[in-house]
C-alpha cells in the first residue's frame, strides 16, 4: 500500500473510527459512574480478557486457572460467549446432568474455543450464553458450582468479578497504541487501570519489559502485581486416532504449519522452539471455518514442500473434525503448557480470591 493510499484510507475511515471509540469510552464511562451497575453473582468470579483483538493466550490461560482450581476442590464452571458459532441461545457442554448437557458434536454449535477448552477439560462444565450473568445464576443454581471463569470477560462489564486479570502479549503488547481498525486496541489504553493482576505472556520472546512495566504503572500504580508467563509445545495428539506423543519426538521433522488464530506467528515460533522445522505454511483467517478444499491444499502444499507431517493448534483441530486429511501425511495438533516463575504468586492469588468470597 503506497503513502498516499495509506492516507487515502485513514482519512476515509477517521470519522467512522473516533464514533466507535465516543461508544466505547461513553459505555466504559457509565459503568465507572454507577451509571449502569454490573450485577452480581453468588459465586467467585475470575475474568480473563485482554485490550487488544486477537490472541493473547487467554483460552490457555482460562484452562490453567480452571484445571488449577478444580484440583483444589472447587467446583468450577467456564462462562463464554461461543464467538462466531452458528446457534443462539444457551448451549452446556459436560454438565454432569445429562438432561441439562446439550455438548454438540460440531464446534458450530458451541464456537471453537468453547468446544476446544470442553476436549481439554471433560469434569469442568462450559457454559455458552451471550449473556453471562444468566450463564453464571443457571451454573451456581443448577451445577453447585462456586467458582466461575470468565472466558474473554475484560469488556464484559455488566458482570462484577472478584478478581480481573488482564492479559498482555510481549509480541504485540499494546496494539500500537491505537484503538481499531488504526490499531488493535479494544479501549483506550486507560482500561488497563480496571486491572487486579497483569499478565504479561509469551514473555519468553523479546520486547520491552521496562516500557511494558512502565505504562502498567502509570495506569494501576504500583500496587498492581504483574506476572510473566510463556507457553510451551508439550505433546503432539494424531487427529486421526486421538494418540498424543512426547514433542521431543518430533525433533527435527519437517512440518507443514496450519492454523487460523490471530497471531499465526507466534505458533510458528512454538514450532521452531522445540525443535521442529516448519517447511510449509497455510495460514488462515481468525477462527476460520474449514472446508475440504482448505484441507486439500493444506495438504497439497506438504507434499510439495517435503514434510513428514501437518501441524496445528488445539483450537484449530476442532474446526478440521470430520475432514478428510489423506493418508500420507499425518496431521496432529499441537498441546501447549502453560509455564512460568509467577506459578506460586498467581495460584496464591486464585486461592485467596476464591477464600475471601466465602
Amino acid at each position: 500500500m503506497t503513502s498516499n493510499t495509506h492516507k487515502l484510507k485513514r482519512a476515509l475511515l477517521w470519522l467512522p473510527a473516533r464514533l466507535y471509540e465516543l461508544a466505547v469510552r461513553l459505555r466504559v464511562a457509565a459503568y465507572e459512574t454507577d451509571y449502569l451497575k454490573a450485577k452480581r453473582l453468588d459465586a467467585t468470579v475470575i475474568s480473563v480478557g485482554n485490550l487488544t483483538f486477537g490472541g493473547t493466550g487467554k483460552t490457555p490461560m482460562v484452562e490453567y486457572i480452571a484445571r488449577y482450581l478444580q484440583s483444589e476442590d472447587h467446583s468450577v464452571a467456564i462462562l463464554t460467549r461461543g464467538y462466531a458459532r452458528e446457534s443462539s441461545g444457551r448451549k452446556v457442554l459436560n454438565a454432569k446432568n445429562p438432561e441439562a448437557s446439550a455438548r454438540e458434536k460440531s464446534y458450530r454449535e458451541v464456537g471453537d474455543e468453547p468446544a476446544m477448552l470442553a476436549r481439554a477439560l471433560p469434569e469442568i462444565p462450559i457454559i455458552v450464553d451471550k449473556d453471562r450473568y444468566d450463564a453464571g445464576a443457571w451454573a451456581r443454581n443448577e451445577l453447585g458450582c462456586d467458582v466461575l471463569v470468565l472466558d474473554d470477560g475484560y469488556q464484559h462489564l455488566a458482570l462484577a468479578r472478584d478478581l480481573n486479570i488482564l492479559l498482555i502479549d510481549a509480541t504485540d503488547t499494546f496494539g500500537g497504541f491505537e484503538m481499531a481498525p488504526f490499531g488493535r486496541l479494544r479501549e483506550p489504553l486507560y482500561g488497563i487501570k480496571r486491572a487486579d493482576v497483569v499478565i504479561v505472556t509469551r514473555a519468553d520472546r523479546a520486547f520491552d519489559q521496562g516500557q511494558t512495566e512502565a505504562i502498567i504503572k502509570l495506569h494501576c500504580g504500583a500496587k498492581v502485581p504483574v506476572m510473566y508467563f510463556s507457553s510451551l509445545i508439550t505433546e503432539l495428539r494424531h487427529l486421526a486416532t486421538g494418540e498424543s506423543y512426547d514433542v521431543k519426538e518430533f525433533t527435527g521433522w519437517k512440518v507443514a504449519a496450519a492454523c487460523g488464530i490471530a497471531n499465526p506467528e507466534a505458533f510458528a515460533d512454538d514450532l521452531l522452539q522445540v525443535g521442529i522445522s516448519i517447511v510449509s505454511e497455510s495460514f488462515f483467517a481468525d477462527h476460520h471455518p474449514f472446508d475440504q478444499a482448505d484441507v486439500n491444499a493444506i495438504i497439497l502444499a506438504a507434499r510439495e514442500a517435503g514434510a513428514e507431517a501437518i501441524v496445528t493448534t488445539a483450537k484449530d483441530a476442532v474446526r478440521l473434525e470430520g475432514l478428510n486429511y489423506g493418508g500420507d501425511v499425518p496431521v496432529y495438533s499441537a498441546r501447549l503448557q502453560m509455564q512460568s516463575d509467577d506459578e506460586v504468586r498467581l495460584k496464591s492469588l486464585l486461592l485467596r480470591t476464591v477464600s475471601t468470597k466465602k
